[in-house]
């Protein structure tokens, strides 16, 4: 599919330009080799113990998140976190009928498992560099202990019909190489999704402060991901790659990730709650191994740190109602209906209350391999190419 002239940059936001409206109700009650691929073997689990949390042995290092079952908890809440704020889906790409899907960075391997439920005539591998996936999988599922920043994939090229990745930063050090080895195996026609967090943290309107601990805490942990080569990309920054990449049809989308459950709408409210234990359970993982590796904190400085934040996540007030106010809500049975918006809605809203509703951008962003000719060709005059009606576009 080609584009014959270059089209306007259209990023995607949810909720709309108007703010998520508060809950005034809210009380504590809601607050809750070359070719690198590895077979399990006893070195790759002889995993490594740092300051009481346990991380891979697989490339020690490159990785510096833990992979002990606090963290696979935390993972596991994310997912559901991705999936409330996309409107219940596991994708946002047009997907029809995909026979090969690659999960880069599965993880705990929960999406991959849902995604072979949902397509059961596709072949998913997910691929990560700790086996801490289940064994008990559906069929049509495997996973690879692999580095997908190695120089090559083990896969051949124009393979995959979709390739997906999420939840990756502070775990990759050259983000556009990322991108274009996705190009470089997607069939001509598939799609490659990236979703991102981005993790500082803002609020919707100004009353987060940058002389809090929550706005410290986001400027050390991008600084010392930058330190240990794993730097922490900007929303705004994925497009472009993928631009680069040679990907046309691209969309952007913003979805707001509150991380406290003061919104009003019910799905934000749920997705707020899981990001709130998220926090609990997690941020302390994210910040000891980047922060003793990346800025040569000590732990105990870590701990302090961890302390102060506390209070601040679990702020909960009444935000005045403003004189008009716009919600949306998705449909359960297809993706959200892409809205326009200026970056300026997060960067700097105007002052609309006084409650710390924190923030963080979650940006799914998807681009299509172009098609070649022949390959065009072919699926407009085969009688035969007829998808077998599996085609769910969710």
């Amino acid at each position: 599919m080609a584009r014959n002239e270059q089209q306007p940059r259209t990023l995607i936001i949810s909720p709309p330009e108007s703010f998520v409206e508060a809950d005034d109700r809210s009380n504590q009650s809601d607050f809750p080799s070359e070719l690198d691929s590895a077979s399990i073997t006893a070195s790759v689990l002889d995993y490594e113990f740092e300051n009481g949390r346990r991380y891979h042995a697989y490339k020690a290092g490159s990785y510096p998140l833990p992979n002990d079952e606090a963290e696979l908890e935390r993972i596991d809440l994310k997912h559901h976190v991705a999936i409330l704020l996309a409107g219940g889906h596991l994708h946002i790409s047009p997907l029809n009928d995909p026979r090969r899907i690659l999960d880069v960075g599965t993880g705990t391997g929960i999406w991959a498992i849902e995604m072979a439920e949902q397509y059961p005539n596709a072949q998913i591998i997910g691929t990560d560099l700790s086996p801490v996936q289940p064994t008990w999988v559906p069929d049509n599922v495997h996973f690879e202990i692999d580095d997908c920043e190695s120089r090559y994939w083990s896969w051949p090229e124009d393979h995959f019909d979709f390739i997906h990745s999420r939840f990756m930063i502070a775990s990759i050090g050259n983000w556009q190489a990322l991108v274009r080895k996705a190009y470089k195996h997607c069939k001509p026609g598939g799609y490659f999704e990236l979703q991102e967090l981005d993790c500082r943290f803002k609020s919707d309107d100004a009353t987060l402060s940058s002389d809090s601990n929550l706005s410290y805490w986001s400027e050390v942990i991008t600084e010392a991901a930058a330190n240990y080569n794993r730097p922490i990309p900007r929303y705004t920054e994925y497009y472009g790659w993928f631009e680069k990449a040679g990907f046309v049809d691209i969309q952007q989308y913003i979805f707001k990730s509150p991380t406290n459950p003061w919104p009003k709408l019910r799905s934000l409210k749920e997705a707020g709650q899981f990001q709130l234990t998220a926090h609990i359970q997690g941020l302390e993982g994210i910040s000891l191994g980047l922060l003793t590796r990346g800025l040569g904190w000590k732990a105990e400085e870590v701990s302090v740190l961890m302390a102060k934040m506390r209070p601040e996540v679990f702020v909960v007030g009444r935000k005045p109602e403003p004189p008009s106010s716009v919600t949306s809500r998705h449909s359960s049975t297809a993706p959200p209906t892409p809205r326009s918006f200026s970056s300026s809605v997060i960067d700097s809203p105007p002052d609309h209350g006084q409650v710390l509703e924190e923030l963080n951008s979650f940006t799914p962003t998807v681009g299509m391999k172009r098609e070649t000719l022949v390959e065009a060709q072919r699926q407009t005059t085969d009688p035969t190419n007829v998808p077998p009606g599996n085609g769910d576009s969710r």
